[in-house]
């Protein structure tokens, strides 16, 4: 007879391995790009979805959440498994900030008042980044004449 500990042991190991080794840290109001594999016919190809993660839900390897956007005047939803092999990568665009775990109250909203403030790094304001080197100053040789 087997041991529900040894079945659960099984299903553990399974799960750790199902697991995608990286994974951006993701939080309601991020905006993110979504790069996911689409199959059509016998052609597959990788489609973006950009847009707002309204919410998180599960964990371990069910983990999933929701990315919404306005595409054409219309409020577009798609739910996406966290470490679905579907998944190519996810781009976090921006963090946002809010107060809340599931932003829902989006969906009543389009236009301006469907933004969400960007969350700001502490402590980056003279930091180089990739769009802006850092400012280095250079101090003038002096001319010995």
């Amino acid at each position: 007879m087997i041991s529900l500990y040894a079945v659960s042991n099984v299903i553990d190991l399974l799960q750790a391995e199902a697991k995608k080794a990286k994974v951006p840290s993701l939080t309601a109001g991020d905006t993110v790009k979504v790069h996911a594999r689409v199959v059509e016919g016998n052609r597959e190809r990788v489609q973006i979805f950009e847009g707002t993660v309204i919410g998180l839900r599960g964990s371990g390897t069910k983990e999933s959440f929701t990315v919404r956007r306005i595409a054409h005047g219309v409020g577009v939803e798609r739910s996406f498994l966290l470490h679905s092999p579907r998944i190519d990568r996810i781009d976090v665009v921006r963090h946002g900030k809010v107060r809340r775990a599931k932003l829902y109250y989006l969906r009543g909203k389009v236009g301006k008042s469907a933004r969400i403030r960007e969350k700001r790094q502490a402590g980056t304001a003279g930091a180089a980044t990739a769009d802006r080197p850092a400012i280095t100053e250079e101090t003038p040789e002096t001319a010995e004449s």
